[in-house]
């Protein structure tokens, strides 16, 4: 996740208290209203903790907060989790991929730690396009719904022309009835007609890449994909692929199947980052100490800045230093691990 400007100069700003509301997100439409419930509760708490500052120092932070309540979009569009951090000078709200337990927080410093996940650096793909033998079907990477990209036809059958000259078919109609007669076998013209189309998708593809940026994440029937891309896998709109097809699974079957393939690039990234801890120490160059840790991040003698918990706890120390780490632009990530505690909870590795 690349964090805006915006949210870095609130990060950065002194204005206490300092307000974090971490929450999960249910994207079924019937479950819109937890989600508010949700939030009102943690709003809840929020004020109650306030109480033991000046209401000057607060109350526009409320306000905004308040505010939010009435953004239908906000509860019906995020995606798995929502990060708010406020004070009386500004708000930030960030989406996050990964679930979270509903948590708010009072006090010196923002709760930071759920942004710097391995799978909150992950890079995702826009949508996910399966392809089948007469059609594809778009989903929304994000919310994992059924969408229509501009102008790009979802069935073969509404790109090509009925009639095709040079497809050497002929037709004619009977009554309701059409019969086709001609020299091409039926598989040779549905391959035929899969390759016309696949060269008409991969343009408008290609379009919608240097338009918008967007990426996407191809699936499909082996046949049909392994057609697709022996001609266009190494494509830049390819983000990845997965060598099956997603068109009969439910909504939470499709959301597993993402979750899986995006599983084995944060287990990566995690061994990753296991293997500079244990090459750091290895060499003398990695800081346990909390106090040590803070004057080295001062001096900028620190590389990399690395935090392992259970995924519930929230601890201050670690946020402030987080944030210190985050400002003066030094790499920083936090492990959630059932394992935390073969680690030191903090791991700052030094030049």
């Amino acid at each position: 996740m690349k964090l805006s400007k915006n949210l870095m100069k609130l990060l950065s700003s002194d204005i206490e208290p300092k307000i974090s509301i971490i929450m999960p997100i249910y994207q079924q439409t019937q479950q819109v209203e937890v989600n508010l419930i949700t939030y009102k509760n943690l709003l809840k708490e929020v004020k109650k903790e306030l109480g033991q500052y000046p209401r000057r120092e607060w109350i526009k932070a409320v306000e905004q907060l308040e505010s939010l309540l009435l953004d239908r979009k906000l509860w019906n569009e995020t995606k798995t989790a929502l990060l708010i951090f406020a004070n009386n000078e500004a708000i930030e709200i960030c989406e996050v991929e990964h679930q979270v337990a509903a948590k708010s927080h009072v006090g010196s410093t923002f709760l930071v730690q759920d942004l710097l996940l391995p799978e909150e650096q992950i890079h995702r793909a826009n949508f996910l396009i399966d392809l089948s033998r007469d059609r594809i079907r778009i989903y929304d990477v994000s919310s994992l719904k059924r969408v229509k990209l501009e102008g790009l036809h979802t069935h073969f059958s509404n790109y090509y022309d009925d009639f095709d000259v040079k497809s050497k078919i002929n037709f004619r109609s009977v009554g309701k009835a059409t019969f086709y007669h001609g020299h091409n076998a039926k598989s040779e013209q549905q391959e035929k007609e899969q390759s016309i189309y696949y060269r008409y998708l991969d343009r408008k593809l290609k379009n919608l890449h240097l338009k918008y940026g967007y990426e996407f994440l191809i699936t499909g029937l082996p046949t049909a994909l392994d057609n697709f891309l022996k001609l266009y896998a190494h494509r830049k709109y390819v983000s990845g692929i997965i060598h099956d097809s997603m068109a009969n699974l439910s909504h939470s079957e499709l959301k597993e199947r993402i979750s899986k393939y995006y599983a084995f690039e944060r287990i990566a990234r995690i061994e990753s980052v296991k293997q500079k801890i244990i090459a750091a120490h290895k060499g003398n160059q990695l800081l346990n100490d909390l106090k040590i840790i803070e004057f080295a991040l001062n001096n900028r003698d620190v590389q990399t800045l690395i935090s392992f918990n259970d995924g519930k706890s929230y601890s201050i120390a670690h946020n402030k230093l987080l944030i210190k780490s985050l400002l003066n632009k030094i790499n920083c990530r936090v492990i959630y691990t059932s394992n935390f505690n073969r680690y030191s909870s903090m791991n700052a590795i030094l030049y």
